[in-house]
């Protein structure tokens, strides 16, 4: 069993069937799904016919695509997750997003890293490279370092508790890391990733992740080899 945090705004129509996915391969009480609506549509009513714990909140992060105007913004996201993480009672949890489908139970012996899922065409800019190798010798010899935990990457309980608890730290973080990036990697997935690698954690690919732009896509829909599918918006209602 894994656990599940979705951080939701509005889409509906979207949330109704991620939601729905995740509980056919991931029946309650055994797994825990956290729900966050920063700021949205209340979707109380929806989240508790999938026995979910749901929190409607005042949008604090102000972000468009998890994409951030602020350090105060990003170090808010990574706080609520931190918070709530730590009700997570299975070794593992998974980011559910408004594009992100559960089509089969994951494997858990596939789970290698702290964070399980990466787009390795995706690399964080050279001062923030700079900074990672001083803090971690596997990063010594990188020219480049690519990043994860988009929507879909399943993350190690324990570790991102340990990562996300000690709020002042987090936020010095949040403001360090912003000085060094570039404004559009303030993102929560590069962030993520960020926190995870200078303090010693691992991020790689886990093999039933895929992504709708995957050139092996249709080809893995076909013969069932897809666990976690990230990147469908075909359920978008592009008036929300």
């Amino acid at each position: 069993m894994i656990d599940a945090y979705y951080q939701c705004f509005r889409q509906e129509r979207a949330f109704r069937e991620v939601l729905r996915r995740f509980r056919l391969a991931y029946p309650a009480p055994q797994s825990k799904v956290v729900i966050v609506s920063d700021g949205g549509d209340d979707f109380s009513h929806i989240a508790a016919i999938h026995d979910c714990d749901y929190h409607q909140m005042q949008n604090k992060t102000n972000n468009k695509n998890l994409v951030f105007s602020k350090a105060e913004s990003i170090f808010e996201y990574a706080h609520r997750l931190g918070t709530y993480c730590k009700e997570f009672s299975n070794s593992h949890f998974l980011l559910l997003e408004d594009d992100v489908l559960t089509l089969k139970c994951v494997q858990e012996k596939t789970l290698l890293y702290d964070i399980n899922g990466c787009n390795k065409n995706e690399f964080f800019d050279q001062p923030v490279s700079h900074e990672l190798r001083k803090h971690n010798p596997r990063l010594s010899s990188s020219k480049k370092i690519w990043y994860g935990a988009c929507g879909g990457s399943i993350f190690k309980t324990e570790f991102m508790v340990n990562l996300l608890t000690d709020k002042s730290r987090l936020m010095e973080e949040a403001r360090f890391y912003c000085s060094r990036a570039s404004r559009n990697k303030w993102a929560s997935d590069a962030f993520l990733s960020y926190l995870c690698l200078k303090h010693g954690g691992t991020i790689g690919q886990y093999p039933g992740f895929c992504e709708t732009w995957h050139p092996d896509y249709g080809d893995r829909m076909v013969e069932g080899s897809i666990e976690i599918l990230h990147q469908y918006k075909r359920l978008y209602e592009h008036n929300s």
